[in-house]
């Protein structure tokens, strides 16, 4: 019998808030070492990694830590969806999983742009770092090892996993972000991951 591989123990819901705004504004750098504290020397011109770059006033710190933090969760979600067409036997879980990717690339698009208007670094500050809602290395060295029913139930508590983390993230930047636009991308965000848990709970209803 295969059995689904465990997964590692997460933070729960209240990492979010911590994330994108005691840790950027409050705990600085030596929290997880994503983020640097604002420096009080005079402007370079040159962008500094986890703060938007003079001229882009509209973008706060939780701004800048949500875009950085959703472009590798949703880069890493994708790898882990492409998966599944060759891996799922479900239909419901390939459909879902269609319609999740879709949006993630979707996302992405949005979120790159986002990121080059803040000025931001296009390097993942978040690289090696397991944090709730993000697909790691182990968890796709578990995944391509499955097939059929045990990889229907791995992937489907992965992406479940994955996207109420991002519906958690989306809420502490509509409440705590300065940048409307940001703000109105985390809004969609929010709804799309209220609507793929629909998806995923149907889906997985059997499982």
């Amino acid at each position: 019998m295969t059995v689904v591989p465990p997964r590692r123990p997460r933070n729960g819901p209240a990492r979010a808030p911590v994330l994108l705004v005691g840790l950027l504004l409050v705990a600085g750098p030596s929290a997880t070492g994503c983020v640097a504290e604002p420096s009080t020397a005079p402007s370079t011109g040159v962008p500094t990694a986890g703060i938007p770059a003079a001229g882009t006033a509209t973008f706060g710190g939780t701004d800048a830590a949500w875009i950085q933090l959703m472009i590798p969760m949703n880069e890493q979600a994708l790898v882990a969806l492409d998966l599944v067409p060759g891996r799922s036997t479900d239909e419901g879980v390939r459909d879902s999983a269609g319609r999740i990717a879709a949006a993630r690339r979707a996302e992405l698009d949005e979120l790159r742009r986002l990121r080059g208007r803040a000025g931001l670094p296009a390097v993942n500050e978040h690289e090696g770092h397991d944090l709730p809602g993000m697909v790691v290395p182990a968890d796709l060295v578990a995944l391509r090892s499955l097939r059929g029913p045990a990889f229907d139930r791995a992937i489907g508590q992965a992406l479940r996993e994955h996207v109420e983390q991002g519906a958690r993230l989306a809420d502490a930047e509509r409440a705590n972000g300065s940048d409307a636009q940001t703000r109105g991308l985390a809004e969609r965000v929010g709804r799309t991951r209220a609507t793929e848990l629909g998806w995923l709970t149907g889906a997985l209803a059997t499982r």
